[in-house]
Order: C-alpha cells, then structure tokens, then sequence
C-alpha cells in the first residue's frame, strides 16, 4: 500500500472494494462479471452511495474517491478477493479512517465471517506499519444473489458454541457485516437507468425464471449509456447472461436482441457470441461446470455426471480427491452438486470442501 504522509491520512477514509478470486484458476463468472463493472471508479461511487448504510455514506466524500494498492494482501488471501481498492475522504477529517469491504457471495457461506476478519487483521497491521495512533474502523458489506435465502449469521461470535461457557463471552471476538442481499432488494429500487442497476438487476435474476422478463429492462438501462460505454457493458452483460443464466434458450435470447437492441451492429455481435458460445461447448444458462455435468449425465445419468465434474474441479484445485470427500459426493443431491460446482472456487482448502459437502449432503438434509 502506498504509504501517506501523516498529514494527508488524517483526511482520508479508506475503501475496499474486493470480490474474491479462484486463486490461478480462471475467475469465478459471478466474480469477474462484477469486477468488470464495479473496477469503474463512477460504478463503484454510485453501488456504495445508493446501497451502503446511510449512516456510513453520511461520513464520507465521495467524489474524493480514488484506487490505492493492496499490495500488502499476502498471496493467500488473494484466492479470494481481487485488487481492487479505494480511498475517500472523512467529511470532518480527523485521523480515523475507515475500509469498506465489499465481497460478493453467490451462495451462503458462514466462513465469510472469518475471511473478512483474516483481511480486516491485514489492513490494521499494514496501517501500524504506516505509525498511525489508532487503527481504521473497518465496515464489511457482503453482496449476495444466490438462489438460497441468506441463513448465515452476520454475527462474527456465532462460529463458536458457547453453551455451557457463557462466562467466556467476554473474551470471544466479535464483530458484524452489513449484507446486501439482492433477492429481498425491491426492483422500483432497481428501476433508474444506468450500468449500476442494469448489472445488480442482472445478478438479481440471472438464477430466477424470471430473467427472460427482466432483460428488456436490463437492455434499455443500458442504452441510456453514453455510445462507447453502452457498447463496451452491454457486450459484459450478454456474455455474463449467455454463460450463467439457467433458464434462458438461445431462441428466446436472441427474440429478447432483436426486439430490445436498436444498434444492428451490437445486435449482430450478440448473435455472433451466442453461436460462439455454443460451439465451445458452453451451453445458454450453464456454468461449465454444471453444461459438462448435464453433458456426462445424459450419458450415465444427471447424478453421476455431476460427481464426476465435482471431481475433476477438486482435483484440479487441490490436486487430491479424498476417499471420504468421494463418499460424500455421492450423498449429495444434483442440485446441490450443481451449486458445489460454483462453492468449490471460493474454497481455500480440501477441508472447506469437506465442510461444506457435510451440511449439503443428503444424510444432512
């Protein structure tokens, strides 16, 4: 992190803005899809003044916002959250500073908790190298638009059971996240034209039957875009909608371009990267893991389709499948083998996957 002269860090807030990475593997699509949108500085400004906390905004300057390196993020924590960072300054000044952190989720993970706490402990230890008196408030908010209702605790304290041991709560870390759940977020709030609402209503419905309705909208947000900007996101979108949209065929994708498309060249494009994304393989709606799964399951049957997938992305991540990690892949039900195939690039370990196949699989269930 660039270090600032003592004067200068009075004035300033820091903000982070970071959806997690799969390590070397390619990027998850959710991830890289709103990465590509929210790098923009002006993107960025606009998601944390209109769906921050209030009381948060009210603290700070936004048109004060710039990038600044996270170079002091130590390369394991990078499996998981981008460099993409930003600084803003207090409206009062002072020498608190504050990081909002922002990591998207598109499932519910309990483990958010301790990956927010392991990054909040670099930002304090990196702004005590830098001789600041008092270390930055840090305030989490977590993106979600799973297809599962947010059940996880924002309570840091609820990873541990302390049933027997109430007289230790006082020496149990803890702190909250702010959550910003796109399934319960109203679509009037949703409805302003402008890349911002256009990608969060994309996220909203890119799981839900319901996409095929709202992708006119999303189209005509974008078209209120200066020419080169609606271009350059409304190729993002398409792409992003082409791979991940479950419940869209290709006939209804490409009606959905010719009515709501008026640039005959753009329109074009998206006929071409749907013709494109089939020839590789990549059938509308599928992740890959999830169109290489269906593919093996006509074949042998959805569920042994799925395993096999779940497999090969184990051992491509972690170069080992264990016996009993076997064992509880076949316990799972397809659905939830569909969703392990996204899980399984936000794990940092074999036993994350371990954990998670115990509270998915069917014995659990």
């Amino acid at each position: 992190m660039a270090v600032y002269q003592k004067s200068v860090c009075k004035e300033w807030l820091y903000t982070v803005i970071m959806p997690p990475q799969a390590s070397s593997l390619p990027h998850h699509p959710h991830d890289a899809f709103f990465k590509e949108v929210f790098a923009d500085l002006t993107n960025a400004r606009e998601l944390i003044e209109r769906h921050a906390p209030s009381a948060f905004v009210t603290l700070i300057n936004l048109d004060t916002l710039e990038q600044f390196d996270t170079s002091f993020i130590d390369e394991d924590l990078r499996q998981h959250f981008a460099d993409l960072a930003f600084k803003v300054r207090l409206k009062r000044g002072g020498e608190a500073y504050v990081c909002l952190l922002l990591d998207h989720k598109s499932y519910p993970d309990k483990w958010v908790l301790l990956q927010l706490l392991r990054y909040e402990l670099q930002i304090w230890d990196n702004a005590r190298k830098q001789g600041v008196k008092t270390l930055p408030v840090v305030f989490p908010m977590v993106v979600y638009h799973g297809k599962r209702k947010w059940h996880v605790s924002l309570q840091f304290s609820s990873l541990f059971s302390l049933t027997g041991l109430q007289t230790l709560q006082p020496y149990v870390p803890n702190f909250a996240y702010h959550l910003f759940d796109l399934n319960v977020i109203s679509d009037q709030s949703l409805d302003d034209a402008g890349l911002v609402n256009a990608a969060l209503g994309t996220m909203k419905y890119i799981f839900s039957d319901e996409i095929q309705i709202q992708l006119g909208r999303i189209f005509r947000q974008l078209r209120g875009l200066p020419p080169e900007k609606m271009k350059h996101y409304m190729q993002i979108v398409l792409r992003y909608i082409m791979i991940n949209a479950a419940n869209l065929t290709r006939e209804q994708f490409e009606q959905i371009v010719q009515d709501e498309i008026r640039d005959d060249e753009l329109a074009e494009g998206a006929m071409t990267l749907a013709q494109q994304l089939i020839l590789e393989g990549k059938q509308v709606g599928l992740i890959e893991g999830k169109q290489v799964g269906l593919i093996e399951g006509e074949k042998r049957g959805k569920q042994v389709g799925f395993i096999e997938i779940a497999t090969r992305l184990l051992r491509r991540r972690f170069n080992v499948v264990p016996a009993d990690i076997a064992l509880l892949l076949k316990q799972t039900s397809t659905e939830h083998l569909a969703e392990f195939g996204e899980a399984v690039f936000d794990f940092t370990s074999i036993d994350d996957a371990r954990v998670w196949l115990v509270q998915h699989s069917v014995s659990a269930n």
